[in-house]
């Protein structure tokens, strides 16, 4: 889908384009940049990015003048990318990346950075220096631009003009007309709309979550029963008395930082302030969809708990959170009451898959593993160290919870964070068994490269959509450059079997080894780098005809899975049934996990495993073999072959 850019002012700048353009200057592919945040803007061309920039620019530019911020528009007039941002973090950056940093002193994460980064000639400091005053103009420009997309606001305000013409042409011609078109869709396939199917339903749909555009309001929440008061953030509505503890009240409590004037953040409540957090901190759809999952979370237990706002959290309440993270899904209803929370737990759990705009919502579907306890603990705490920053709080209750225990040896603390998330390695040979036989069609052979890359290689699902033919790497063992969370770089080894998978797989679609090993050492500009190495049946290419421009989707990917683990729980129905009970509960994530607990129990050392999975390494990626990588290749490849049978 193309589209004629309007002037800017006639559409909204949305906090999605302030963020294209700071990956722009952060150095990020425009091709990447482009599918992280502006896919309801077009499918990407060197084009449409270009000339989306352009507007970009325009409009920060008329942002500046409006705001009296007339000095920053020689900075605006510059291409992003020309003012690219040194990757080099402070110390105090440098050290938040490890769990372990208290371990270590000041002079020896010093020397850490230094190993690392290196020093910094003149010109690179000049280059910080504007880099710097860039991010900061960028803040003010946020500030000025936080207006939130609303129900009743045009179409055309915030989308595309191509897209936008026409939904109003369907008679969509607000968000709210579209966000209710989309929940009362019945199958994936949308046809409300000529020409708008079910991708950019999909993509409509994720752009109204990721905005918090609401449904049809529900009832008044004093009139339904307790357990659909549990709503979602964009759905949620505090009660407009700040203070809800008559004991702080009766202290004569300090007044309230949501009254005006009371905080620098300029939150009115604690929606607003979660809201306000999130613009800040998620850089990217996955960190805000993490992000507010477990800040709604919090927000509702404080509300529905605790009966506190956030600037009345203490300690205690900190610990009793834990506690309850803890106990929530794991005790018997006579324990759950008899620890005296008010709602039952089963109020806060639904149904796995859940929309947030269905009624069958709950904030968890499930109880929480250890691990998964200890990330939205780290996640409240950055939400109240911004709070904190901001002068909503006083403290961060959070911070005094101190770190998890490490006293229990290293393997068992890393193999527990996937307890019952893996399979055994007669399970693994089950998902796998007869798969990948000659004559098997592309779509087989990708299913096949999706499965071992998660369990020989480690990635994760967004990992592996984000591979290209350039993340190939050459040698005598080959390896892949992955691009994970926070986007940190590691290279993991791709053992032979995989690698043999790899190739038959581009082979099918038709793509030949000597073309992969051509573009492997084709310079980085070379466009054929950017080919998808997992890519949807459209991007199937001709022997001889253009490259493919269709990669693979998610949730594409996540069903073609889901499909396949289900057919093959089936099978074990009569026989093992707890096995099958597995199989259907499996997704993507299941064969990272069982990479590390089968890799650990078959004796490849903790060191190698945590480098594969991203975790907790103090190695540094480079572009050569180090003894490390070579360790981690060597021992992974033994096991890969075991695994595999061959």
């Amino acid at each position: 889908m193309t589209r004629e850019l309007l002037p800017a002012g006639r559409r909204e700048l949305s906090r999605a384009h302030i963020t294209f353009y700071r990956a722009a200057m952060d150095g990020v592919e425009l091709s990447k940049a482009w599918e992280l945040y502006l896919q309801l803007e077009g499918d990407y061309t060197d084009t449409l990015a270009k000339a989306t920039m352009h507007w970009v620019r325009q409009a920060l530019i008329q942002e500046a003048l409006a705001t009296g911020q007339a000095s920053l528009i020689g900075l605006f007039r510059r291409e992003p990318w020309r003012v690219k941002t040194s990757a080099k973090p402070t110390l105090a950056e440098f050290a938040s990346r490890f769990a372990d940093a208290g371990d270590f002193s000041e002079a020896e994460l010093t020397e850490m950075w230094r190993d690392e980064f290196g020093g910094s000639d003149r010109a690179e400091a000049r280059r910080e220096r504007l880099s710097q005053r860039l991010r900061q103009a960028l803040q003010l420009l946020e500030r000025a631009t936080r207006r939130q997309p609303k129900r009743s606001d045009p179409v055309a305000t915030w989308l595309a003009p191509n897209l936008a013409a026409k939904l109003a042409e369907a008679g969509l011609g607000t968000l709210g007309d579209v966000r209710d078109a989309l929940a009362a869709r019945r199958t994936p396939r949308w046809k409300d709309v000529p020409g708008v199917g079910e991708v950019w339903a999909d993509r409509l749909q994720q752009w109204m979550d990721d905005h918090a555009i609401e449904a049809k309001p529900p009832a008044p929440m004093a009139v339904l029963p307790v357990a659909s008061q549990l709503v979602p953030l964009e759905r949620f509505s505090p009660p407009r008395q700040p203070v809800m503890r008559a004991a702080v009240a009766a202290l004569q409590a300090p007044p309230s930082p949501y009254l005006p004037g009371g905080n620098a953040l300029g939150a009115l409540d604690d929606k607003h302030a979660i809201e306000l957090w999130l613009a800040a901190k998620a850089t990217n759809p996955n960190t805000l969809r993490s992000y507010r999952k477990n800040a709604e979370r919090l927000l509702l237990w404080c509300y529905f708990e605790r009966q506190a706002t956030f600037p009345e959290l203490t300690a205690e309440d900190a610990i009793h959170y834990r506690a309850w993270l803890n106990d929530l899904g794991r005790k018997s209803p006579e324990e759950w009451a008899g620890a005296g929370w008010k709602l039952p737990a089963e109020a806060w759990i639904g149904p796995r898959g859940a929309k947030r705009h269905s009624a069958e919502w709950r904030p968890f579907d499930g109880a929480l593993s250890e691990g998964s306890v200890a990330q939205d603990l780290l996640t409240v705490r950055s939400l109240f160290e911004f709070l904190a920053d901001g002068r909503v709080v006083q403290i961060n209750p959070f911070k005094l919870l101190g770190k998890r225990a490490t006293s229990r040896p290293a393997v068992d603390e890393l193999t527990d964070q996937f307890t019952g998330r893996s399979f055994t390695m007669a399970e693994w040979h089950h998902v796998v068994d007869g798969l990948g036989v000659d004559g098997c069609s592309d779509l087989e052979r990708r299913l096949v490269l999706v499965l071992w890359l998660g369990f020989a290689c480690g990635l994760r699902a967004s990992e592996m959509l984000s591979l290209t033919l350039g993340s190939i790497m050459l040698g005598e063992v080959w390896r892949l450059k992955v691009i994970g969370k926070g986007d940190k770089v590691r290279n993991v080894p791709l053992p032979s079997p995989v690698r043999d998978m790899l190739l038959a797989y581009l082979q099918s679609v038709g793509v030949q080894p000597d073309e992969v090993v051509r573009v492997a050492r084709a310079p980085k500009d070379d466009k054929a780098r950017m080919e998808p190495l997992l890519r949807s049946r459209r991007g199937r290419r001709r022997v001889g005809g253009p490259a493919p421009t269709q990669p693979l989707r998610y949730t594409a990917l996540y069903e073609s899975l889901k499909e396949h683990l289900a057919k093959r729980g089936s099978e074990l129905a009569l026989t093992d049934p707890v096995a099958a009970s597995k199989f259907r509960e499996a997704s993507t994530h299941w064969l990272r996990h069982t990479c590390a607990t089968l890799a650990l129990k078959d004796g490849v050392p903790l060191n190698a495993v945590q480098r594969l999975l991203g975790h907790a390494s103090l190695t540094t990626t480079s572009t050569y073999v180090t003894e490390h990588e070579e360790a981690l290749m060597a021992a992974m490849e033994k096991f890969v072959v075991r695994a595999s049978g061959t």
